[in-house]
């Protein structure tokens, strides 16, 4: 018989990982012997309630504010019952929808319902950012022809990094019009730098269709 966690406790050991790592750790980091080895969220939540344990595996525990994720969590995927009715939900949601609709979660579907956090957080974020997008910027407008210089304070709007690329892609405010870029360097939302670049291309944003112009070559500096 295949071991079972109920669903709840699962959930909220997927907060402590997240929790303990400030964020989503996909793979696991072994460092040298002076360094303890960071363990990937999912290999947290495994060794926790499976039989094998990393010699230098730590084991952990929940709080309060865990379980306050799961209820947040919780209440934000009840949102997907309308999805699933409008067929809507792409199928890496229709599987995250599936596990969280159990009472008691397989142990092999640890690892899926560790990303369950991060997920949380970026789908929250996106929402409030395509109601900032349909609210503010309805009216952005192209910046300049395609190869030409672009320099100004932008504000970061947005952000995500793309394993791809190995850099995070930023949506910004330049003059209130939307420009977005990728860089290396990691900037919060809400921070003003002042920004060097090129015109790509003009197009639409990914989130909301509005006017955003693809920006390259950049440099960000202090303001």
């Amino acid at each position: 018989m295949k071991k079972t966690i109920p669903s709840q406790e699962a959930l909220a050991f997927c907060f402590a990982a997240y929790r303990t790592n400030k964020g989503y750790l996909k793979n696991t980091i072994r460092f040298s012997e002076d360094n303890p080895t960071q363990h990937s969220n999912k290999e947290m939540v495994k060794q926790h309630f499976g039989e094998y344990k990393d010699p230098d595996f730590v084991d952990f525990k929940t709080t309060e504010e865990d379980y306050e994720g799961v209820d947040i969590a919780q209440k934000h995927f009840r949102r997907y019952t309308l999805g699933v009715i409008g067929d809507t939900l792409n199928s890496f949601q229709k599987d995250v929808l599936a596990v969280l609709n159990l009472q008691e979660v397989p142990f092999n579907k640890l690892g899926l319902l560790a990303y369950v956090p991060e997920l949380v957080k970026r789908e929250v974020e996106e929402s409030k950012f395509k109601k900032l997008l349909r609210m503010e910027y309805r009216n952005s407008r192209n910046v300049g022809v395609v190869k030409d210089p672009v320099e100004g304070v932008v504000l970061i709007l947005n952000k995500f990094w793309s394993e791809q690329w190995e850099s995070y892609n930023y949506v910004a405010d330049l003059n209130g019009d939307l420009v977005s870029f990728m860089n290396k360097f990691e900037y919060n939302t809400g921070e003003r730098k002042r920004l060097k670049g090129k015109v790509k291309a003009h197009g639409k944003n990914r989130n909301f269709s509005v006017n955003e112009t693809r920006l390259n070559y950049c440099k960000l500096y202090k303001v």
